[in-house]
């Protein structure tokens, strides 16, 4: 085989191996687009203290209450709410169904805030077992967190008179 025939061969190889990978690549995504558009349904359970007299909330209620607008329980408790870290999955999900606010809203909305001299934003904790923890055991602590994550210390409480168990409940995202 002379060097020409050589490199028309070379050539016709690397023309097949790059339609073969362009042809794995096609064939590949699609299958990852449809688990992006087939994610999981998502619940996210506001939670209290398993010896919290919480057990119903509505949805503007639980706005304010992470908002920092006020908000007490009906023993006179004052609500100390939790949040996961920005940017994460579920906080992001929670600011956008309960705030009705993008993560980029809702930095801008505290920022307005604080220039006002309001209060702050509730308290961001880097890990879920800590933040259930500190539901578990501070008064009027509440936040939130996905249905299967919750430990015994903490319970789930209505939104909109409905538990995380029924299909019309209202914090729901697709991931």
């Amino acid at each position: 085989m002379n060097r020409l025939g050589f490199l028309q061969l070379a050539r016709r190889l690397g023309a097949i191996l790059i339609v073969s990978f362009a042809f794995l690549l096609l064939c590949l995504l699609p299958s990852a687009e449809r688990s992006a558009k087939a994610s999981d349904h998502v619940i996210l359970a506001v939670v209290v203290a398993q010896r919290s007299s919480v057990q119903d909330l509505s949805m503007i209620e639980l706005r304010r209450i992470f908002t920092s607008e006020g908000g007490d329980d009906s023993s006179g408790q004052r609500y100390v709410p939790f949040n996961h870290p920005a940017h994460t999955t579920d906080r992001v999900a929670f600011d956008k169904v309960v705030l009705g606010m993008s993560a980029d809203e809702v930095s801008q909305f505290w920022i307005e805030r604080k220039i006002r001299g309001l209060s702050g934003p509730p308290r961001s904790v880097d890990s879920l077992s800590i933040l259930l923890r500190v539901i578990a055991r501070l008064p009027g602590a509440i936040g939130y967190a996905r249905p299967a994550q919750l430990t015994g210390d903490v319970r789930a409480i209505r939104i909109d008179g409905k538990l995380p168990s029924n299909p019309a409940y209202p914090l729901a995202f697709s991931e």
